[in-house]
């Protein structure tokens, strides 16, 4: 059993983006940046977890992101409202078209670039489009989800920092938040030998997607990953520790939310 030591911060207790009730997903757009579409885009590898569980139908899922962005880059109101997006394939062997005949979304889960809700010039850009964006969400009778990123792996510091910005938004806007960056900096701490970033010490490196990944898992489905056959090819103890902490992080996260009374 892995010992949870990663520190949460007071800001926590005020959180209310849980919920016990975790809805079936059967359909998921993403909005955000890099840090998603690493390593042939995190959507694929939760699909391929989904895939990998016996006891979940696996959600259709649309990945829409621009290198470097924040969300003031997203135009979320024509994603939603464009009826293109995500109505067809193209069968690559026989170049078949083939309409969708489900197109609704369940959820759209969304992140800000790194820096932005810890940058003095863009925090308040962070918090008027996290809230935009959730009304807009909400609108079209969608649930909102902030994804929280995590820290540089030479700056540890930046996560006490990022807690404190997405938990205030997460709170401000009644959005449920997927700490992804808490996972991260747990696996910094506790097992360094885990490289989770590429060479420029950001982006995620096989192992740090996976993370992320499972966190998504984790948060949508309230289902622990521990023992799920797909590892994305990790070495296979680097793979069950990954998903040990996923869902470490997930159920100490819930059940911080909801001793504070807030679900």
């Amino acid at each position: 059993m892995l010992k949870f030591v990663a520190v949460f911060i007071s800001f926590l207790f005020t959180v209310s983006s849980y919920s016990e009730n975790v809805k079936n997903i059967s359909s998921i757009m993403l909005i955000g940046n890099s840090f998603f579409y690493y390593n042939n885009s995190l959507h694929n590898h939760l699909g391929d977890l989904y895939d990998a569980d016996p006891d979940l139908d696996t959600p259709r899922r649309r990945s829409i992101t621009i290198n470097g962005s924040s969300l003031s880059w997203h135009d979320v109101e024509s994603y939603l409202s464009n009826e293109e997006i995500g109505s067809f394939k193209i069968d690559s062997d026989t170049n078949t078209y083939e309409p969708y005949e489900e197109k609704d979304i369940d959820v759209v889960i969304m992140m800000d670039c790194s820096l932005c809700p810890i940058n003095d010039e863009r925090k308040d850009s962070f918090y008027k489009y996290v809230k935009k964006h959730s009304e807009t969400i909400r609108s079209k009778g969608i649930e909102p989800i902030l994804f929280m990123s995590w820290p540089y792996k030479n700056k540890p510091e930046m996560q006490e920092m990022l807690e404190k910005e997405f938990f205030k938004a997460s709170k401000l806007n009644n959005l449920r938040l997927i700490p992804a960056g808490q996972a991260f900096f747990y696996i910094n701490k506790n097992f360094p030998n885990i490289n989770l970033y590429t060479e420029d010490l950001r982006h995620p490196s096989k192992e740090g997607t996976y993370l992320a990944a499972l966190m998504v898992f984790s948060s949508l489905s309230n289902k622990s990953p521990i023992g799920n056959t797909f590892t994305m090819d990790l070495d296979p103890k680097v793979s069950r520790i990954l998903q040990e902490v996923a869902w470490l992080t997930h159920n100490e996260f819930r059940k911080r939310v909801i001793k504070s009374g807030l679900k």
